[in-house]
């Protein structure tokens, strides 16, 4: 490929071109034949793309897994993964507290196929796999969107039987606070739009793991076509460049406006893993190497207030999505959550009164005084 760019054996590009080429041509139609059988190398773009395939190489590196699958979005990544969960045949044990459309997936979607599906509380889970005698695949998300909840992801993975799957939607943590295959995980999932792309210019989603699930995933992606673009992989794997130093500074600004919200009066829950008193607290510091840089609160007051301070903030973005270098706001049951009916926010505990911050690389000082006069 150096070759074809104009360049010779003893320089490469320091970072991959962006093919563009939807096909491949060889020199002959038995090697075409020979490319198809063994699907390597690069011979549709729907099937692989040597700019694709470099992201999926480095986010395999990042999660510590033999494989990583890129998809057009986070939802379709989501998608992939219970799809393979269908066809595996295995009931399904989902966490209650989930991102508002892998809710609305679970709700609306997955009946329609017939799959067992248990929907579970965090604080319940252990002790539901545990009663299940044959392998299950179990879906969580932690942190949990909005309100920061934290999974053992080694207590269930203990608790469950021989053999079960476990699959961890960590977008929330990024590979920089959580490494889950480390804690039992099988396959992890995240939205690449957030953290990983990190510059809200890119749609994009992936999946690692490990064996043949990994071959499952890949097939599904080449049979359902939600393929991500070159361009597109190119974007989140020129973010991954600065995702450390991008994440290490959400960590501390995040943590630095949680802790002063807490002693706000005008403030009547603060949700963040690393605050004084949050049930998650150990588990954070003994899996993660930093709470995040989402957090979510309760306004003292009415849906009402929670909006009217929202609106008074000038220097947080008022728009869906997270993980960016721009400070975003949320009211999570008219965004994230709005597809869903009253009761069924009740039951993610996702209250009208809540606000979501998504902090971003600005001056924690600056945006802790945007936050501070619109809470006067």
């Amino acid at each position: 490929m150096t070759q074809q760019h104009g360049l010779d054996d003893e320089s490469r590009p320091v970072v991959p071109p962006i093919v563009l080429s939807s096909t491949f041509a060889f020199p002959t139609a038995d090697a075409v034949a020979r490319a198809a059988e063994k699907k390597q190398p690069a011979l549709y773009s729907r099937w692989d793309n040597p700019t694709v395939e470099a992201l999926e190489r480095r986010l395999a590196l990042l999660e510590g897994a033999e494989r990583a699958i890129a998809c057009a979005s986070g939802m379709a990544a989501i998608s992939l993964v219970f799809w393979g969960a269908v066809r595996s045949g295995r009931p399904l044990v989902v966490q209650r507290e989930l991102y508002g459309g892998t809710h609305e997936w679970v709700q609306t979607l997955l009946p329609s196929f017939g799959t067992p599906v248990t929907r579970v509380g965090i604080d319940e889970i252990i002790p539901v796999v545990a009663d299940f005698k044959e392998p299950v695949v179990i879906y969580l998300e932690t942190p949990a969107n909005p309100l920061c909840r934290l999974v053992d992801i080694e207590s269930v993975k203990r608790a469950a039987p021989p053999d079960s799957v476990v699959i961890v939607d960590s977008t929330f943590a990024s590979p920089i606070n959580l490494k889950p295959m480390r804690w039992g995980a099988d396959l992890v999932v995240h939205s690449a739009t957030k953290y990983l792309a990190g510059h809200h210019d890119v749609v994009a989603g992936v999946v690692c793991g490990n064996g043949t699930w990994m071959n499952e995933l890949w097939y599904l992606r080449k049979l359902t076509g939600p393929v991500l673009d070159a361009e597109a992989a190119y974007r989140v794997y020129r973010g991954l460049e600065t995702l450390e130093l991008r994440v290490l500074r959400q960590n501390e600004t995040a943590l630095f406006i949680a802790n002063r919200l807490v002693q706000h009066p005008r403030v009547r829950a603060v949700y963040y893993p690393l605050v004084f008193g949050n049930t998650d607290k150990s588990l954070c510091e003994r899996t993660m190497t930093g709470g995040g840089g989402v957090l979510s609160f309760e306004i003292n007051g009415s849906s009402s207030d929670a909006l009217t301070t929202a609106n008074r903030l000038r220097l947080f973005e008022h728009a869906p999505s997270l993980g960016g270098c721009r400070s975003l706001v949320t009211w999570p049951a008219g965004v994230s959550h709005v597809g869903l009916t009253e009761s069924d926010r009740a039951e993610c505990n996702v209250p009208d009164t809540l606000l979501r911050l998504s902090v971003g690389i600005e001056p924690k000082e600056v945006l802790w005084a945007d936050l501070e006069a619109a809470l006067q």
